[in-house]
């Protein structure tokens, strides 16, 4: 018998089950569907909270580097001379603008507010020539008077210990961004070194490529206090086999700190080799709001929603997780028996399960510490006036060079990131970026909200970083993004930000440099 659901409204059919089949075949036909989207993304929120994924602009092709031939000594400018370096990587022609900054240091900087100046920002451009150093005219560099925050006092952190479980040369390459937080603060850095050793027939080995002593030495002489070790862990607490798992050794740091820890310690920070804070200074703030004599596990979920519901309530490990000596203790003698029992075989996953199931402690979140679940584009993040104590994921999942970002924090402290805006078309985020919007845009652009700059924002992210606010098209907003930042030969700070011009369209670079006064 043929089925029909037309006219005839399936007459073999009783009358009442008739008229209720349609709304049954849509009600299954819903089921279906949802359970398809639970299957391909672990969750029904897809279905319904998240927003279709944006259309992702394919990235600009990567400029090669531009080789300049040497000009005789004294041919340019010192100042000239180091915007010609290779890493800057200008095209041979610039047009440049500076100001230089005038510090007004006070107590009263309020770090929330958006500080509104009505003159322009950019007051002076010159076209400059790199590969001779041609400058028509002499550089203007025009007073910018700023009120700041004093620095953050210094201080020495002997009662914070960090660890981190990664290889050789990712450790060796990363020497910048932990110095820039932890030299001269006395805290200490334990790395375990995962590739120290090879394993061959059961038996571990000096790794001949591996040398801890001059790595160890490497990190003391840029002002770290630091100490590498080979993994302690050889067998495999599951299996029984030669253990060669980062995430085994990143959760035994737990044993590796609290051997190191002494009577003034207070907290065991775990991390990844990536997750970078600004300052230590608000991070140790924020620390000495707990009670590190009591069995305490401190951390932040993921801003991802979905990422909680796959892995879990836990301290996500990027962000960096603190754990109280109380606890570290109570955990210390269960440790293996954790990683044979884990439900999952992650570093932050192990501990979730040994906290939850080995003791009575619960996670303690902290604002501040940020995992950074997210891919491309993170301006919004950075331009929101968020005050991150820590990141994640900056030079894998995204792009930004964090210790040349950061480096204003020794000049005004809880100055990073906090933003100003020039006239009625230009937002400036200390440390990060120079914004200049089309006419009128600015003007009604709610900068309490964060704009969703990276891949696939929406709901996912309401809990964590909302208000978002649609992303802005490229002809509504142009960004100088800060490639470099340091000290000068004069004595002076600067920060160089960058607008990147469009190759297919032959625009030259264009360079806004501040200049600090130190004074």
């Amino acid at each position: 018998m043929q089925l029909k659901l037309g006219p005839q409204r399936l007459s073999w059919l009783p009358p009442r089950f008739s008229r209720l089949l349609p709304t049954l075949v849509a009600s299954i036909v819903f089921v279906l569907l949802v359970t398809t989207a639970r299957l391909r993304n672990g969750s029904f929120s897809s279905v319904f909270r998240s927003p279709p994924p944006p259309k992702i602009e394919p990235p600009k092709p990567i400029r090669p580097p531009l080789v300049r031939l040497p000009l005789s000594s004294g041919q340019c400018t010192s100042d000239i001379e180091y915007l010609r370096q290779r890493n800057l990587d200008l095209s041979n022609s610039i047009t440049y603008s500076r100001r230089c900054v005038k510090q007004l240091a006070t107590d009263k900087f309020n770090r929330d507010d958006v500080v509104n100046i009505s003159k322009p920002l950019i007051t002076h451009k010159t076209a400059i020539n790199l590969t001779d150093c041609t400058v028509p005219d002499p550089i203007p560099c025009d007073d910018l008077p700023l009120q700041v925050p004093f620095p953050y006092p210094a201080q020495q952190y002997k009662h914070l210990i960090f660890g981190i479980a990664s290889t050789y040369d990712r450790i060796n390459d990363s020497l910048p961004a932990f110095a820039h937080w932890l030299k001269n603060t006395n805290a200490l850095l334990v790395g375990v070194v995962v590739d120290a050793e090879e394993e061959k027939e059961g038996q571990w080995h000096p790794n001949p490529n591996v040398d801890l002593p001059a790595l160890e030495r490497l990190y003391n002489k840029s002002g770290v206090t630091a100490s590498f070790i080979a993994p302690a862990l050889k067998v495999n607490p599951r299996n029984r086999e030669p253990e060669k798992r980062t995430e085994h050794h990143h959760f035994m740091l737990i044993r590796d700190l609290l051997a190191r820890s002494t009577n003034e310690t207070r907290w065991l920070g775990i991390l990844d080799d990536d997750t970078f804070f600004p300052s230590l200074y608000p991070l140790d703030q924020e620390l000495r709001r707990h009670d590190h004599a009591r069995p305490l596990w401190l951390g932040a979920l993921s801003e991802a929603f979905s990422s909680v519901q796959s892995w879990g309530y836990m301290a996500y490990g990027g962000a960096g997780a603190f754990v109280s000596l109380p606890l570290a203790r109570e955990m210390n003698p269960v440790l293996e028996e954790c990683i044979a029992d884990a439900t999952v075989d992650t570093g932050d996953g192990i501990m979730r399960d040994c906290v939850y199931t080995r003791t009575h402690t619960k996670l303690t979140l902290v604002p501040g510490l940020y995992q950074h679940d997210t891919h491309g584009d993170m301006s919004g993040f950075y331009e929101s006036g968020v005050r991150p104590l820590s990141v994640h994921h900056w030079k894998t999942w995204y792009h930004e060079p964090m210790p040349e970002i950061a480096a204003v924090t020794d000049l005004c402290g809880d100055c990073f990131l906090a933003r100003w805006r020039f006239g009625n078309d230009t937002l400036f985020t200390n440390g990060y970026s120079i914004a200049t919007y089309a006419p009128g845009v600015l003007e009604r652009t709610d900068l309490s909200s964060m704009e969703g700059t990276w891949v696939r924002p929406g709901r996912d992210f309401d809990f964590s970083l909302a208000p978002l606010r649609e992303p802005l098209a490229r002809d509504k907003k142009k960004s100088y993004h800060l490639k470099d930042s340091g000290m000068t030969e004069t004595g002076t700070f600067r920060q160089l930000y960058v607008y990147r011009g469009d190759e297919e369209k032959e625009e030259n670079d264009e360079v806004v440099e501040l200049i600090w006064d130190l004074q």
